[in-house]
């Protein structure tokens, strides 16, 4: 066996991942995980851009399809902590395949639901199996890319979901023409149905899954995946293969609240659960409060199609740049930023400006939660950095979920679309204020944003 990145007599994982060229390997992995991204954000947009029509066909109010809208955050929520405890144990490809074909059949299924209880079943399931997906992907291209590329690949995979959010804004208006409001949910069941073959064929295993299986066949599988992820190296049959990880110590959420950590801690939540709010607020709403400010339908699923866009740009400039900015200025900027263009929706709401509006607005709100992430990362040291993150997305989704039904609970109390952005608006100031008074040293990280 012959490289620099392993010992002669042992094959270390990590190092010939992390110093492979970028190659046809990676190119279908990146190309693989970005479309199932896409094909996720296409059916977590989905509910959104069609809720104005579903409520005319069935004669409900749009309010009530509130947990409609959150139902799938949810189910992302749930997916999210199982499809990881299930991933560590089965394998990422297995689980990440089943969790797409739940996001395939329950897609199929809400077209054919015949009311809003079924419909909010269907789109638990729908969310369940996208928060499945997504983090396994995530784990695959992390694990897969090299070492140079990987901050900014993953950036590429996750702008995915935006752009699928983008082309069912796009396609929604011609779909619900064509099928009725039924149609986007068969595209959104089809594309992935397409998909699920394809990764059945070509999507590779963790390659640190089969080596710390220890049998004999999964290391052959292994040394396979190896060899054609870094073809400078030639790894024998019988060289011992190890991951080149070393346990980390992980701390307990009991010490993210000792000492002086605790402010710094119960700040990062609060502005997790703000930044998710506004995120996932406008996601779920913009077409449906457009609708009601005057718009058609079409117009409020460009508007959402031009949100998601502004995200997919936000997403990829911010990716650039996180390697060279300093976190806490950058937040601080990045959400005025959308407190500026939220407000502009609601001042322009009734108005055609409102699309250019929705575009900016997509830029920064996405980014807000981009750069919240990296700067989590350096916030913490490294035996607490995972339990850090992870604890502070998981109250973030309290967020995503609660914004849904607070906001069809304010159009149900007859507010105004201008002042539902308004309202919006007003919540990156929460996040500006806890960041100002979050005090952290710089921990190294592998990438990202560091903490000023």
């Amino acid at each position: 066996m012959t490289s620099k990145a392993q010992r002669s007599d042992v094959a270390v994982v990590s190092d010939i991942l992390d110093n492979a060229q970028f190659s046809h390997f990676h190119l279908i992995l990146i190309l693989l995980c970005t479309l199932v991204a896409i094909v996720d954000g296409f059916d977590t947009t989905a509910m959104a851009v069609i809720a104005p029509t579903v409520a005319q066909d069935w004669g409900l109010s749009l309010p009530s399809f509130a947990p409609a809208l959150s139902a799938s955050l949810v189910g992302m929520a749930f997916g999210g902590a199982i499809g990881g405890i299930l991933g560590d144990r089965y394998g990422r490809r297995p689980v990440m395949i089943t969790m797409f074909s739940v996001v395939t059949i329950a897609s199929l299924a809400s077209g054919f639901a015949r009311n809003i209880f079924e419909l909010e079943v269907l789109r638990l399931l729908t969310g369940f199996g996208i928060g499945g997906t997504i983090p396994l992907g995530a784990a695959l291209v992390a694990e897969y890319m090299p070492k140079k590329m990987r901050s900014f690949l993953l950036v590429v995979m996750f702008s995915g979901h935006a752009l699928g959010g983008t082309l069912a804004g796009l396609a929604a208006p011609a779909l619900i023409d064509g099928f009725g409001w039924q149609g986007v949910f068969f595209a959104g069941g089809v594309a992935p149905a397409i998909l699920v073959v394809t990764l059945l064929i070509s999507l590779p295993e963790s390659a640190r899954f089969l080596t710390n299986r220890g049998d004999d066949v999964s290391r052959a599988k292994a040394i396979a995946l190896l060899g054609k992820a870094n073809r400078d190296c030639q790894i024998a049959n019988d060289a011992k293969v190890v991951t080149g990880e070393q346990e980390a110590e992980r701390g307990s959420v009991r010490d993210l609240f000792k000492g002086s950590r605790a402010t710094q801690t119960i700040l990062l939540w609060i502005t997790f659960f703000a930044t998710q709010f506004v995120l996932f607020g406008l996601g779920s709403w913009l077409t449906g409060v457009l609708t009601e400010a005057g718009h058609s339908q079409a117009q409020g699923a460009y508007a959402q199609m031009l949100h998601n866009l502004g995200g997919v740009f936000g997403s990829l400039a911010f990716g650039l740049l996180s390697d060279r900015l300093s976190a806490r200025p950058v937040l601080i900027a990045v959400n005025f930023g959308s407190i500026i263009f939220i407000a502009g929706l609601g001042m322009f709401a009734a108005s055609d400006f409102v699309l250019l509006m929705a575009l900016f607005s997509g830029v920064f709100v996405l980014a807000a939660q981009l750069c919240l992430n990296a700067y989590t990362t350096g916030l913490y040291p490294t035996p607490l950095r995972a339990t850090g993150v992870g604890w502070a997305l998981s109250f973030g989704r309290l967020g995503s979920i609660l914004s849904p039904l607070v906001t069809g609970a304010l159009m149900a109390r007859d507010w105004t679309p201008s002042s539902l952005f308004f309202a919006i608006a007003a919540v990156p100031l929460i996040s500006i204020v806890a960041l100002m008074f979050i005090k952290g040293a710089r921990h190294e990280t592998d990438g990202g944003i560091g903490v000023h």
